[in-house]
């Protein structure tokens, strides 16, 4: 048992993210491999969403057997085209021809595989930290709960947390299904909602931040690369001395890290300006196609779409910070010193927030009219 359960949880952590993501940025001139498994949790958190919330809606009792058998035929499916599309577009063997030029890169300096060695240490310390350490924190006793109910009973936010009883739903909490997620994996994976919590989701969210901090770091520094090992062991400081009160980034991260709003804080926000800023080397350059950059704005749109699974704060986050990108590169025109106003980039990203919007009407509609009124 213990063997099947460590095969799923490479096949759901490690394998299908990766695929999820060559299935969207495939299509990308700007392409890692990393990038696409940093991506393809969000490909994967979206395409959840869309299959989970309009059962929650429109079914009653023993509702989550319907997302285990409907999600995941479309999860493999989305990874089969992933693999197909990147084998197409040559992605896979640029990835590893590029994977294998960074490795040498660093083993031929001492000092980046110094500074990479301590990142590498200094991640094992927080990692054994966090799983060692017993930290208390009273949102379990909703989150947590609400994962084990719908993995043990088969349905979803039907009863009380804190009781036991039938209940009504909450849309503040039901809209954003990411403890659904919680409870797939750990249905699929045969391994209990709170195990999978505490155990098992910080050694997996916690090196996919640094992945996100790394490819933004690798981006922002990409004429000198060499910097880059600087910029993660520098984020990882932070996480490791940022918990100075219950509300940074990093306590949530360390502390509370299966639930929606950590995601959001450390994977999802990081992930949104990485992908603007990669927007901007298509719109700012003369060389990139109109379909070329349609692409790139693809990837905001699946942002977008995917913060409703988080928190409904991540939502409003997501589309302010979008739109206000779209502005400022309207604004920039085709790179810096050239002002000149472009519309496209404020459509685009204004076209991009449509998954916001429809999230938000869904939660003023259910919570002011009432759920099945």
């Amino acid at each position: 048992m213990i063997i099947l359960q460590i095969l799923m949880c490479i096949l759901l952590f490690a394998a299908a993210p990766l695929c999820m993501g060559m299935a969207v940025v495939s299509g990308l001139k700007v392409r890692s491999l990393p990038f696409a498994y940093a991506f393809g949790f969000l490909v994967m958190m979206v395409s959840f969403e869309i299959v989970t919330v309009p059962i929650l809606l429109l079914t009653e009792y023993a509702n989550f057997h319907y997302v285990i058998y409907i999600y995941t035929p479309i999860m493999l499916a989305i990874c089969v085209f992933g693999v197909i599309r990147s084998l197409k577009s040559g992605f896979l063997e640029e990835a590893a021809r590029n994977l294998n030029n960074a490795l040498a890169r660093i083993v031929s300096s001492r000092e980046q595989l110094v500074v990479w060695i301590l990142a590498g240490a200094v991640l094992i310390v927080i990692l054994v930290l966090t799983l060692t350490r017993v930290i208390f924190d009273g949102d379990d006793a909703y989150y947590v709960v609400q994962s084990l109910i719908a993995q043990q009973k088969g349905t979803m936010y039907s009863s009380n947390p804190y009781t036991g009883r039938a209940a009504a739903i909450d849309m503040r909490h039901a809209l954003a299904v990411f403890p659904m997620w919680i409870a797939y994996v750990g249905t699929v994976s045969h391994i209990h909602a709170t195990v999978l919590c505490h155990s098992v989701l910080p050694v997996v969210f916690i090196p996919l931040t640094l992945i996100v901090y790394g490819q933004t770091g690798a981006f922002l520094l990409k004429d000198k690369k060499e910097l880059t090992g600087y910029f993660v062991l520098f984020i990882e400081v932070f996480i490791l001395f940022g918990r100075v009160s219950l509300y940074t980034p990093e306590t949530f991260l360390i502390a509370r890290t299966w639930q929606g709003k950590s995601v959001a804080a450390n994977v999802l926000l990081p992930m949104t300006f990485l992908v603007l800023w990669v927007v901007y080397t298509y719109e700012s350059s003369e060389d990139a196609g109109l379909k070329d950059i349609r692409r790139a704005w693809i990837l905001v749109a699946i942002i977008n779409a995917s913060a409703g699974i988080f928190s409904s704060l991540a939502v409003v986050l997501t589309c302010v910070i979008q739109v206000s990108g779209g502005v400022i590169m309207s604004v920039l025109g085709r790179g810096p010193g050239k002002f000149k106003i472009r519309w496209r980039p404020v459509l685009y990203s204004c076209l991009c927030c449509i998954p916001g919007f429809v999230y938000m009407l869904l939660y003023l509609y259910y919570t002011y009219f009432g759920w099945r009124s």
